[in-house]
């Protein structure tokens, strides 16, 4: 990655993760005070007790995605220290094993937000709380101001990037569907953009982390900062301020209906839209 560019999700990073950590001890603090002087009515109300093992495995999975950006921009400042990266064609088999893996991951942190823990993992996320065609309606629906909000966030990007800046880094999957003409991989990938991606990363940000820092703080703070969180993890400078819309609309959704469902439909039309779009475009 260029130095610039990873030296800004790096700030960006940092910001964020400080900004979870101050901000959850600030909430903490408050409420600790209000309670104290009897003005706990005052404030936006908690579950009660802390939670400390959810609140530190949610830290530690933030934790995780910020060492990972910190290690490319490591990367990026010493090239000569950084081990030699081979690149390798993508193949099948390689797409699946990713799939999987990253499926599992999805899996350990639904487990543990629900059965683990010995909750309900339908109250939890809300996977019975409206039904299918409430759930497709919202898709739908949503992908309207999605776009919208969208074109806007790339205006906004143009003023703030100099043009000559602003080349965008695409993602392996993107270059990999550009310029892979093997359709068994294509469809691996597809799958892995509409289904599994957006599966995995809304029950990690929009169905743990953010309910976690909720409950800890406020919901506006809490769908700032997952949102922020989201944003940099997809590491691509040039799309901070759109994804941050879209992260805005999805945290959004999911605080009005209660469904992890409606999250997840949504951030899947919107990888399936783009894709076919890629596929179309390569083609021709």
């Amino acid at each position: 990655m260029d130095p610039v560019k990873a030296q800004i999700l790096f700030y960006i990073s940092t910001l964020t993760v400080l900004g979870i950590v101050l901000g959850l001890t600030l909430f903490w603090s408050i409420r600790t005070f209000a309670t104290t002087k009897g003005f706990e009515k005052e404030i936006e109300p908690t579950s009660g007790k802390i939670d400390i093992i959810d609140l530190l495995f949610a830290l530690a999975i933030i934790l995780f995605f910020y060492g990972n950006t910190v290690s490319i921009f490591q990367n990026s400042m010493n090239p000569i220290d950084a081990p030699p990266i081979e690149k390798t064609d993508t193949t099948l088999s390689g797409t699946i094993l990713n799939n999987i893996i990253f499926l599992i991951i999805g899996g350990l942190v639904f487990s543990f937000a629900s059965i683990i823990r010995g909750r309900n993992a339908n109250q939890v996320f809300g996977l019975k709380t409206i039904s299918f065609g409430r759930i497709l309606k919202w898709g739908l629906v949503a992908m309207v101001p999605v776009y919208i909000i969208l074109v806007l966030g790339n205006f906004i990007t143009q003023f703030i990037i100099p043009s000559k800046e602003r080349v965008p880094e695409m993602q392996e999957i993107v270059q990999t569907m550009i310029t892979n003409s093997d359709i068994t991989i294509r469809i691996a990938l597809l799958f892995s953009a509409v289904i599994v991606a957006p599966v995995v990363e809304e029950i990690i940000f929009r169905g743990y982390i953010y309910p976690i820092l909720k409950r800890y703080s406020h919901r506006f703070f809490a769908g700032f900062m997952t949102s922020l969180l989201f944003t940099v993890v997809h590491g691509h400078v040039e799309a901070l301020i759109p994804l941050m819309f879209l992260a805005i609309i999805l945290t959004f959704c999911y605080e009005i209906t209660g469904s992890i469902l409606v999250p997840v439909l949504i951030h899947a039309l919107f990888n399936g839209i783009n894709s076919c779009f890629i596929l179309i475009s390569s083609n021709g």
